[in-house]
């Protein structure tokens, strides 16, 4: 009788719990997911990330190339020389980009004029690459070395003048050696990554191939 009481009472809260969270949710809007591939110019609009505030309207993003290659080959790429005194990444440090997938980008102002979004602009901080159960993020020591000409702030973020573009290599890194959830090359090349480059009110996402 005693465990049928506790069976009963293990139902019930089932049942309160799911009541609950459907009343939580149940107001909530999904933001639509659309998809975009390689090569395909990517208008923001009004779409943003995080805050509403965030003003991206008339910036387009374009993805042109995706690369993988070692930290080695990174700096080669880029003819960086590490100093020995000051080098980008301190020894164990969690944030070491053992591997590199690089995109190439372009992002243009499409706005005519400074007075119509005089605050518009992005920042790369809020850029990920997704999988299906891992997210690379941007080394922002890396995005420095991709952009020597740039001076970068802590939001990686920037400002083109108006009907103008720029062309930029973003630096995502993973970590095949590390011992909470290793990402493998292979994981990368047998799985469909997907640049996020807003989340709402629309979400808008590139396919990497």
């Amino acid at each position: 009788m005693k465990k049928i009481l506790i069976g009963i009472v293990s139902i019930v809260l089932l049942v309160i719990v799911g009541v609950r969270i459907w009343y939580v949710n149940k107001d909530v809007d999904i933001a639509p997911v659309y998809t975009y591939k390689m090569g395909e110019e990517v208008a923001i609009e009004e779409d943003f990330f995080l805050d509403d505030y965030e003003d991206m309207n008339g910036y387009t993003v374009t993805v042109n190339n995706a690369e993988i290659m070692s930290y080695e080959e990174f700096l080669a790429k880029y003819q960086y020389e590490e100093s020995e005194d000051s080098p980008l990444f301190e020894d164990g440090d969690m944030l070491f980009p053992e591997m590199v997938y690089e995109l190439h980008l372009t992002v243009k102002n499409t706005n005519p004029t400074e007075d119509i979004y005089d605050d518009s602009g992005i920042a790369f901080l809020n850029y990920h690459l997704t999988g299906t159960d891992f997210l690379l993020q941007i080394s922002r020591q890396l995005y420095e070395v991709a952009q020597p000409n740039l001076e970068v702030n802590m939001m990686m973020s920037f400002r083109l003048r108006p009907e103008t573009e720029m062309d930029f290599y973003l630096p995502f890194y993973f970590q095949p050696s590390a011992k909470s959830m290793p990402i493998q090359v292979e994981d990368i090349m047998n799985d469909d990554l997907y640049l996020v480059v807003s989340k709402y009110p629309n979400a808008k996402r590139i396919l990497i191939k």
